[in-house]
Formats: structure tokens, sequence, C-alpha cells
């Protein structure tokens, strides 16, 4: 058990220290260097840790990321977040959402969306990490959709009020030509 509160205090870490607190010196502490992000290895993981969290970090320079919930099990390590922040600064293509979207610049505006990330921990570093992001509803908030009215954060946490069930009665009539 020792292990696994271990290694949540490690990606604790690394979401306080590095992403929230812009720390990229600790990455070298945190994360091995044959760091493996959404499958893709490359050599030098600290260069390519140090050149995301700088291009989000660039982005949105008070981004935030707040974790909801914590699941460790063995050398995996589950965090759900809410992650916030203002987009006050380019962008840059071949990162996150502007790999599909190429460079992005400021808005000024603010989003806030739900996250996953799942990390692996070996040797008291992160080696591995896959998440799965709200970047549509990021994008949408940024007013980065051509031809989508922006979403404000309030729009997308009004809780949906349903009604009474209905029941819908269809009477269905077969011929012989249909059977």
């Amino acid at each position: 058990m020792g292990t696994e509160q271990d290694n949540g205090a490690i990606v604790r870490r690394l979401f306080e220290r590095v992403w929230n607190g812009g720390d990229v010196s600790a990455i070298e502490d945190l994360v091995d260097d044959q760091f493996t992000n959404f499958g893709v290895r490359q050599p030098g993981g600290h260069a390519a840790m140090r050149h995301i969290v700088t291009a989000w970090r660039t982005a949105f320079p008070d981004l935030r990321f707040e974790i909801q919930e914590e699941i460790v099990h063995d050398d995996k390590v589950v965090f759900r977040v809410m992650a916030r922040g203002t987009h006050l600064g380019e962008f840059p293509p071949g990162v996150g959402p502007a790999r599909i979207m190429g460079a992005m610049p400021p808005t000024g505006r603010s989003f806030e969306a739900d996250q996953i990330h799942i990390h692996r921990v070996a040797g008291g570093k992160v080696v591995e990490h896959a998440a799965s992001r709200n970047d549509l509803l990021m994008l949408s908030q940024l007013g980065l959709l051509p031809g989508i009215k922006p979403v404000s954060e309030a729009a997308w946490r009004t809780p949906v009020t349903l009604g009474p069930p209905r029941t819908v009665r269809r009477s269905l009539t077969l011929s012989r030509a249909t059977c």
C-alpha cells in the first residue's frame, strides 16, 4: 500500500509543481526521460514534457488543475480533474488541441473543462501518460469553433430538468407485402 500512496504523491506533485506552479525544473525529478505521452515516446522525454507544459502555460498563464478524484492501483494513478485557465497567449501548433486546430491566437476568454488523466509510475517517476480531455468544450468556451456561439461555463453546468416520463404508443400494421 505504501508504494501506491507514493505513486499518488508523485503524480500530485507533478500537477501541483509543474502544471499548476509552472516549475518545469521539477520535471527531471518527477518524470522519466523515456516518458511516453499518448503512446508516443520520443528521445528526450524531459525536453518534450517541458515543451508541452510551456506551450500550455504560455497560452494559459493562470492554468490550474483541480484534482476532484484520485484512484491509485499498483503502478497506475488516475486523476479526474477540472482544468481552468484564461487564454492570454498563443497556443502553438502541434500541442494539445492545436495539433488539429493549428496555432490559436489568444482570445482573452476563460475555460473550465473536465479531464481524466492516467499515469503509470515506475522507479519513483512518471513513465507514461494518457488522457481524455474535453477539448471540444474548452474550444467552444474560448470561441475557437467556427460557426458556433461560445458556450459559457454557467450554461454547460446548468442541470437539465427532465419532465415526467412519457409513454409513446404507436401501432404497427404489417401487410403481406412487407413480411
